[in-house]
């Protein structure tokens, strides 16, 4: 087990890409601690993660609220000790009825903020005190969510504006991050994630499903678990000399 011992936080940890995270980091020895809005589902992957074998604790806290982070940040270390491994994963994409995209001249403000406030500004939020007891300890793996359409724009996809702008914003504070905690033997990357088989990438949508599939070269999507083996591989030691990164994971579609 390649993470036995470590300490993590999960946010979003409760469901879609970010349960399966949290679920590998527990197969691979780590205590983890889960952050969500749903508490019914943050305790619930809670359960499976000590079926596993390892202790695992659900925190109500809305990471788009500096308050509930400061207060969840500070519980959490009191809980696992040591934090080793942060996986910034909460992230929200509004999309129309029917799982179409919004185009970005139709998006509400208040839309657009919500998004920025949990996909982007939460990373800063967590980040900021989490990089702290890192620095302390001197030994950190920091690893965020972005997305294809970060490089890309959304063009392909159901992913509006605001979406693809903060994961743009992901890739440049991620790398803002490596930079300055390098000196510290904290890492900080990214994932890159494309179409991905889960509800929030619009899995269910049959007009989006054949027009990206003849885009990406492997012609499927990739699985939750598939993201999850990078998100170990980054919290790990084996990714030791590596940060600052953005890795695509898409079956090769920006290759075609």
């Amino acid at each position: 087990m390649i993470l036995e011992g470590k300490k993590a936080i999960v946010s979003g940890g409760n469901a879609g890409i970010g349960r399966a995270i949290t679920l590998a980091y527990a197969k691979e020895g780590a205590d983890v601690v889960i952050y969500g809005r749903n508490d019914e589902k943050n305790a619930a992957v809670a359960a499976e993660a000590e079926t596993l074998g390892v202790k695992a604790y659900p925190i109500r806290c809305d990471v788009s609220k500096p308050d509930e982070v400061e207060t969840a940040v500070k519980q959490s270390a009191e809980l696992l000790g040591r934090i080793d491994i942060l996986a910034n994963i909460a992230g929200i994409s509004p999309k129309k009825p029917g799982g179409f995209k919004i185009p970005f001249y139709e998006l509400e403000i208040d839309t657009w903020r919500e998004v920025m406030e949990v996909n982007l500004n939460s990373v800063f939020y967590v980040s900021r005190l989490v990089s702290r007891y890192m620095i302390e300890q001197r030994y950190g793996k920091i690893i965020n969510m972005s997305s294809i359409v970060g490089l890309t724009g959304s063009e392909h996809g159901p992913a509006a504006a605001c979406y693809s702008a903060s994961k743009a914003g992901i890739i440049s504070l991620t790398r803002s991050m490596a930079y300055e905690l390098a000196e510290y033997n904290v890492t900080v990357n990214a994932a890159a994630p494309g179409r991905i088989a889960t509800a929030m990438s619009g899995a269910n949508n049959e007009y989006y499903n054949k027009r990206n599939l003849n885009d990406i070269p492997a012609k499927r999507f990739g699985t939750p678990e598939e993201v999850a083996d990078f998100f170990v591989f980054c919290a790990s030691d084996k990714s030791s000399y590596i940060t600052g990164e953005t890795t695509l994971i898409t079956g090769g579609w920006l290759i075609r």
